[in-house]
């Protein structure tokens, strides 16, 4: 049996955020990069989104009424956020956390289980891009997370802010 290392082994370079992993938290199979594992872990998300009889702990965030049941695991590998939140926690215990956009933060969550970033993208809105952003940077989401919102963004956002240049350049031409 090989002997057990934590599943985040990527380099810290200088400069960059560090990364969601912690060794804290979870243990694999030498050899078992942590992306394969995190690919695992979505394609069973579905199946344990909201699942209150294998969550770890209950979770309200202010502003939403009604709890969510999240597994660590999930978050932990993920965020940078809940990493740190989730460190003193034990399993059964209700927390709440305040993030800035309680509107678009389920979801994320879906997404953080799922891992459909075309799911998460549809729903995206020109009101709403920038809330998810917030709670993007607030939970210390990854590149993977980043990039979709920036893909929302050059192609809707900046699609709209051009059709707004043009029809305020044409404004102008006419007067």
């Amino acid at each position: 049996m090989h002997a057990s290392t934590p599943i985040c082994n990527e380099r810290v370079i200088e400069h960059q955020p560090q990364s969601p992993c912690k060794s804290r938290h979870f243990t694999a199979i030498e050899g078992i990069p942590s992306t394969y594992i995190l690919e695992k872990l979505h394609q069973l998300g579905p199946r344990y989104f909201g699942d209150k009889s294998t969550a770890f702990v209950e979770l309200y965030v202010e502003g939403i009424e009604k709890p969510f049941w999240i597994h660590e695991e999930y978050l932990v590998l993920q965020s940078v956020f809940f990493q740190e939140s989730l460190q003193n926690v034990t399993s059964g215990d209700v927390i709440t956390i305040n993030v800035p956009s309680p509107d678009t933060f389920e979801p994320i969550l879906r997404y953080l289980y799922d891992g459909d970033a075309d799911k998460w993208y549809d729903t995206f809105t020109l009101e709403n891009y920038y809330d998810v952003w917030q709670n993007i940077e607030f939970l210390g989401l990854g590149i993977e997370a980043q990039a979709i919102c920036l893909a929302y963004y050059q192609k809707e956002v900046e699609k709209l802010l051009d059709e707004e240049m043009v029809e305020d350049d044409m404004e102008d031409y006419i007067r």
